[in-house]
């Protein structure tokens, strides 16, 4: 449930917002809900629906490559694992632009002091906020790294549990502001746009939410949870 927001912050960089944000939106829910369903499902098969718990029991931080070599072998898993590092790289990248952008617009807000909204005077991207977003990132790892913690099985592993619930839980909630929002200001009288569509995420998110935080424990590696 994180990154398909991510395409209303670029809204100011973009030529046609108004039309490629909803078009980007849609393609990118469908695009993740697709590939992350066939993904689960496969890595569930491959092993059994009775057997997944005890292959992720043994070591969680190397089921997908030890999956990937049952049935490609070694150089499928060396490929795997090659594309797997770039695909972490371009995860990091992903955030810290997205990171940026939500610092910029909540400088431009008020909510943040004003020198964090500063832009570059060439390339015009927010390049105060990028380096506040690097500080804040560089502090943390070194708090993690002092505290010994590892970095899959617990920072990684914690905190992207403790961010999908919340992800989900704001998601949720901004379903019910949309609703809100056109309510009190007709500016657009869609039916889809402004009721239905919120409605029916609203919906769905809270499900997910019911259904996270009652397999939260599995969820952050806990896999002898009941």
């Amino acid at each position: 449930f994180i990154g398909f927001e991510a395409t209303a912050i670029f809204r100011d960089e973009a030529r046609d917002p108004d039309r490629t944000i909803p078009r980007a939106t849609y393609g990118a829910v469908i695009g993740i809900g697709v590939f992350y369903t066939l993904s689960t499902w496969g890595l569930v098969m491959a092993w059994g629906p009775n057997g997944i718990l005890a292959a992720a029991a043994e070591n969680p931080a190397t089921l997908m490559l030890r999956t990937v070599a049952i049935y490609l072998g070694t150089v499928g898993e060396v490929v795997v694992n090659v594309l797997l590092l770039t695909s972490m790289f371009a995860c990091v990248l992903s955030f810290h632009n997205v990171l940026t952008r939500y610092q910029h617009a909540m400088s431009t807000a008020g909510v943040l002091p004003d020198s964090v909204s500063g832009v570059h005077a060439r390339h015009l991207s927010p390049h105060v906020s990028s380096l506040v977003q690097t500080a804040t990132a560089g502090v943390l790892l070194a708090a993690f790294a002092l505290l010994g913690l590892d970095p899959l099985l617990q920072v990684f592993t914690w905190l992207s549990g403790v961010a999908t619930v919340a992800i989900v839980v704001l998601m949720a909630v901004t379903s019910i502001a949309v609703i809100v929002y056109f309510t009190r200001n007709r500016q657009d009288r869609r039916p889809w746009n402004t009721v239905i569509a919120p409605a029916l995420g609203f919906a769905g998110l809270a499900i997910a939410a019911v259904v996270i935080v009652a397999y939260f424990p599995v969820m952050v590696g806990d896999v002898d949870a009941e």
